[in-house]
């Protein structure tokens, strides 16, 4: 087991971004500090073969030529909110809009979009590596300094951790995730990932209208193409005539779960022709499932790859979209000086 610390390449204004290496039992993981994004995962498959399992760039021109926010921490608010949100005292509160009327992942300045620095790293209790991440007032756009850290660990055999936390000198609202994509088969496997099996033990999802943003109340998954209690091949679940679908293109949703704080079995993927399992486990109240329909193979991947429609699929554990303007959502206002806390983690395995 070991990290190692090496130049990823510079920024236009000469920072230069470092690429840690992780290399654990049955695991190899690579963190770059733009974004504290996951830049590889090689993980073995039914013959041993390791390949790597997420999308990403080979140079840093890859990330900043277009923002597909490949293996990123993403905040200081995951997913959407539209427009804003009213404060406690009831005023409205405009946030950066970056998708249509929405502010997503954080708007133009997300987390996704910094270079972080180094806090940490070392081999205690297997490799790992922590980023720190601090804006002052208003340079993400919403309102208040925030100081954010990511840590990604490979504690045990097979699994990759992501412990994320953050502070705000101001009440705000707060909901981080990992934004990476996957691909069982290999990311620069020919492969896309609707013949992968997916299965997802939530009993709702909240249907979303053509902003992307939540109609309201969730609604149960029983007899939908959102029910995957049983395991589901993805693709097939796709071709079913459905006007939720038919809005995206694909799966664009958020998976809703009981709001316990504790970590928990969220969701198990499965690709038939590699073998690879991965199982997420995480605190969080919701799954944003999302299909990679928005790829148009304009990304410059690893390897010289094209990211297409559907090469990857994200399953970011997270809270509500838009839950600030929705009464019963969970909470996601964090109260100045208060610390949010969020795990992650994903098993590997082979069947």
């Amino acid at each position: 087991m070991s990290v190692r610390r090496e130049d990823f390449g510079p920024m236009p204004d000469g920072r230069m971004v470092e690429r840690f290496v992780l290399e654990g039992i049955g695991l190899s993981a690579a963190v770059i500090s733009y974004g504290a994004a996951l830049q590889s995962l090689f993980a073995p498959g039914r013959d041993g073969t390791l390949d790597d399992v997420v999308l990403g760039g080979d140079t840093i021109d890859a990330y900043l030529d277009e923002r597909r926010f490949f293996g990123a921490v993403v905040g200081r608010y995951a997913n959407r909110i539209h427009k804003g949100y009213a404060d406690a005292s009831g005023a409205f509160v405009a946030l950066p809009q970056n998708d249509g009327q929405n502010c997503l992942h954080g708007g133009p300045a997300g987390f996704d979009t910094h270079v972080w620095s180094l806090a940490e790293f070392g081999e205690d209790g297997g490799p790992f590596v922590e980023l720190a991440l601090d804006l002052g007032d208003g340079l993400d756009g919403f309102p208040g300094a925030v100081s954010a850290r990511a840590r990604y660990s490979i504690p045990a055999a097979g699994e990759l951790v992501l412990d994320l936390s953050a502070t705000v000198s101001q009440p705000s609202p707060v909901n981080l995730s990992g934004h990476s994509y996957f691909n069982l088969a290999g990311a620069g496997s020919s492969d896309t990932i609707l013949g992968h099996v997916l299965r997802v033990g939530a009993e709702t999802v909240l249907p979303i209208d053509e902003a992307s943003i939540p109609l309201g109340a969730p609604v149960d998954v029983a007899g939908t193409v959102f029910d995957f209690h049983g395991g589901g091949v993805i693709g097939e679940k796709m071709d079913i005539a459905d006007p939720q679908i038919a809005l995206t293109g694909g799966y664009d949703h958020n998976f809703c779960f009981s709001d316990t704080g504790e970590s928990r079995l969220l969701a198990q993927l499965h690709a038939p022709t590699s073998g690879r399992t991965l199982s997420i486990y995480s605190d969080a109240p919701g799954l944003q499932f999302y299909t990679g329909q928005f790829l148009d193979g304009s990304a410059h991947g690893k390897g010289g790859a094209r990211y297409g429609r559907n090469a990857g699929l994200c399953l970011e554990p997270q809270s509500w979209p838009d839950s600030p303007n929705h009464a019963g959502f969970p909470g996601v206002m964090l109260p100045a000086g208060a610390t949010y806390r969020h795990t992650i983690r994903y098993a590997f395995g082979v069947q």
